[in-house]
């Protein structure tokens, strides 16, 4: 049973996810990409979402502000014996203006070498707002949701995530570094902690068809944006 459950996710998995690389655009550059698709992805949540939930109105004055590479920590930046470099996570994110006024962030990603699509939108009207100030490479912190502007020495906070991870209102590259080794090294102590407290379980259930209906799931969300986008043009 279990075999044949993970056999229909794998064949959902590439079926979605070949209709999905047909159909959703793509460009060759990410300037391209937020010229070419920006604009009407934000006005299909307008016209077929609730623009609350994104902190817009119903008004279609939409423009966007300067486009902006997100960088992330380098691997050796989660060792202390390595120097902490920033490197890019390929992803390029804008403020959206509407009325002038920022609402929220969207973003483009290289999907794969040279070919850019869709990411994300709904980082929030606080980053939008940051991103006026924004003078150095835009550094982010994922798993805390923290973003920064750094200057080559200083990461400056942008975001409340980000003040409430470093504390503060900015941090040195050095100490950020500290702040990284120091993270992981809980996580990877609680990780082993929670093995450790459930090694007399008995698993019956192979972890793979799990994985595997997991990757069907995340197959299928290009999809589901389309078909958001032809019932909201209906």
């Amino acid at each position: 049973m279990l075999r044949l459950i993970t056999t229909f996710a794998l064949a959902g998995t590439l079926a979605l996810a070949a209709t999905s690389a047909a159909a959703a655009p793509t460009e060759r550059s990410a300037e391209r990409f937020a010229e070419e698709h920006f604009e009407s992805i934000v006005l299909d949540h307008i016209e077929g979402d609730d623009p609350s939930n994104y902190h817009l109105t119903e008004s279609r004055a939409i423009s966007f502000g300067p486009l902006h590479e997100v960088m992330i920590a380098g691997q050796f930046c989660y060792s202390s014996d390595e120097m902490c470099t920033f490197v890019s996570s390929k992803e390029y994110v804008s403020a959206v203006l509407q009325d002038g006024e920022p609402r929220n962030v969207i973003g483009t990603y290289e999907q794969e070498p040279g070919l850019f699509a869709f990411s994300t939108f709904g980082y929030g009207d606080e980053l939008a707002i940051a991103l006026a100030d924004v003078s150095g490479p835009l550094v982010h912190s994922a798993r805390e949701n923290a973003w920064f502007d750094y200057d080559g020495q200083t990461l400056t906070a942008l975001t409340t995530d980000a003040k409430r991870f470093i504390d503060g209102d900015a941090i040195t590259l050095e100490m950020y570094q500290k702040l990284l080794v120091e993270t992981r090294s809980n996580d990877q102590g609680s990780a082993e902690d929670a093995l450790t407290s459930g090694s007399g379980d008995v698993q019956t259930t192979k972890p793979t068809s799990y994985r595997m209906l997991g990757l069907a799931l995340l197959a299928g969300l290009p999809l589901g944006y389309l078909l958001y986008r032809r019932r909201g043009k209906r």
